[in-house]
């Protein structure tokens, strides 16, 4: 099941909404607390200044009371009663919304008791005159139970502001907390995001690579977008079509190296035969001529050969047949074979091996041994020093050969591994340009590499193969 989007486009625009998302959340989280607080305490603002005028005003209704019951307890005046009836119904008024207050609901059973008693000490004014001193002796009584009351409110709105205070830092803390979660929410989704696209382009250049350097053993399949596992589809069609090729590259080269091998056998017999005057004595320009001819016979013979080595080394990755081998082993055999050649040109070859131990093919890796240091001697000078080391680093084996020959030039080291390309230091030197190009081969083979060192006056060449298991 695929879950990737359908398009690369597709993915890289989810990646960015899902990276975003965390602080969108935490934007919307902020903005409906911050409009929930800033409500809050706009009632808590209304009530509080309603509550200061409420307050006020009991007070000043219930004063107003007292002085008119004391005017018609003087004048016996009716309308002072309509007055008080009329004053009295402010005050109650205020009384029932005082007591309704959400803020004061702690207060609601006292500010109603206040209003029982002067409801009871009213009614008995009605029906009977000489309770007139009662009533005042109640509204004096609540008058000094309001002054309590009305400071207990005072606290209580004390107490609504000390709150509101705490909610708002308590916000502070959780919008800063919510603000870093989200942060660290969205560096992880952006840092999941980045590691799925290098992860999708990472198996691209892979697969890529892969036929770059003709490894082409392994199918490519390519997960992700739809438009990606298209890409993969081509990139396998083009490694199918690649693995003919090749194939029919090696069919026509082995069938042409050895349809050339028999006639040059011949020819070769036949320059051999003259040039010992098998056919009769031959004048000094013939007996030029033949040797003219057996020498491009056994170069053009070189040649083939190479060509042949060259196919092999190409396909050792495939068909190559492994052990554990000492490398060091392998490397003084070399060192024994080309001995004389040393001595001949008075080369001095110096250096040290260690005892490693490489997974590989004893042949392939002797061939590649004999082609560096073939090549490190055929290069340098007379009376020259060739410098041989195999040293560990890590899990892998190192060996490194160095010459003081001419060296290769800088614009010469992306093509010196190349079949067939001789530097300009190799003009003049015989060979087929086959050999670098083998061993390069055959480093890959064994799942190594092989590489030019930049260096001040002659090359160096290093090889490096990783460790195998102990060798028999």
């Amino acid at each position: 099941m695929n879950l990737y989007p359908r398009s690369f486009l597709r993915l890289i625009v989810l990646g960015n909404v899902l990276a975003i998302l965390p602080l969108l959340v935490a934007v919307g989280y902020a903005s409906l607390t911050v409009a929930d607080l800033a409500r809050r305490s706009e009632a808590t603002v209304r009530q509080a200044s309603r509550a200061a005028t409420l307050g006020y005003a009991l007070q000043e209704d219930l004063t107003h009371m007292e002085r008119i019951l004391r005017q018609y307890e003087v004048l016996r005046d009716p309308s002072l009663l309509d007055e008080y009836v009329a004053e009295r119904k402010e005050w109650r008024k205020s009384a029932e919304e005082y007591a309704a207050m959400s803020l004061f609901a702690d207060l609601a059973g006292r500010v109603r008791d206040i209003q029982q008693r002067e409801a009871a000490a009213y009614e008995k004014l009605g029906t009977h005159a000489e309770k007139l001193p009662l009533l005042k002796t109640t509204l004096a009584s609540i008058k000094r139970d309001l002054d309590p009351l009305l400071i207990d409110a005072n606290r209580l709105i004390e107490a609504e502001r000390e709150a509101f205070r705490m909610s708002a830092e308590s916000l502070r803390e959780r919008l800063i907390a919510a603000m870093f979660s989200a942060l660290a929410l969205t560096g992880l989704l952006v840092w999941f995001g980045r590691r799925t696209v290098a992860r999708l382009w990472s198996r691209f250049e892979r697969a890529v690579q892969a036929l770059g350097e003709g490894r082409l053993e392994r199918r490519i399949h390519l997960k992700g977008p739809e438009d990606m596992q298209r890409v993969g589809s081509r990139l396998e069609w083009l490694r199918k079509r690649m693995v003919t090729l090749e194939k029919d590259r090696t069919r026509v080269m082995r069938h042409a190296s050895h349809e050339l091998k028999t006639p040059l056998a011949t020819l070769r017999e036949g320059a051999s035969l003259l040039s010992e005057g098998v056919a009769g004595p031959l004048t000094p320009q013939q007996a030029k001529i033949a040797g003219i001819m057996n020498t491009n016979a056994v170069r053009l013979q070189g040649l083939i050969d190479g060509v042949l080595r060259m196919q092999q080394a190409s396909h050792a990755r495939d068909h190559m047949e492994t052990s554990a081998i000492r490398f060091d082993k392998v490397i003084g055999q070399t060192l024994t074979s080309i001995q004389l050649a040393a001595r001949n040109r008075k080369l001095r070859v110096t250096g040290s091996l260690a005892p490693l131990t490489v997974e590989g093919s004893g042949e392939a890796l002797a061939t590649l041994t004999d082609n560096l240091i073939s090549n490190a001697i055929k290069f340098s000078p007379d009376g020259g020093v060739v410098h041989i080391t195999l040293t560990r680093d890590e899990d892998n084996a190192v060996l490194d050969v160095i010459d003081d020959g001419p060296g290769i030039g800088s614009e010469e080291c992306e093509r010196i591994f190349e079949p067939f390309y001789r530097g300009a230091a190799g003009k003049g030197i015989p060979g087929a340009g086959l050999g670098l190009a083998i061993a390069h081969e055959f480093a890959l083979a064994h799942r190594g590499r092989l590489e030019i060192v930049e260096r001040e006056g002659g090359a160096h060449f290093r090889a490096t193969l990783p460790l195998g298991g102990q060798a028999a």
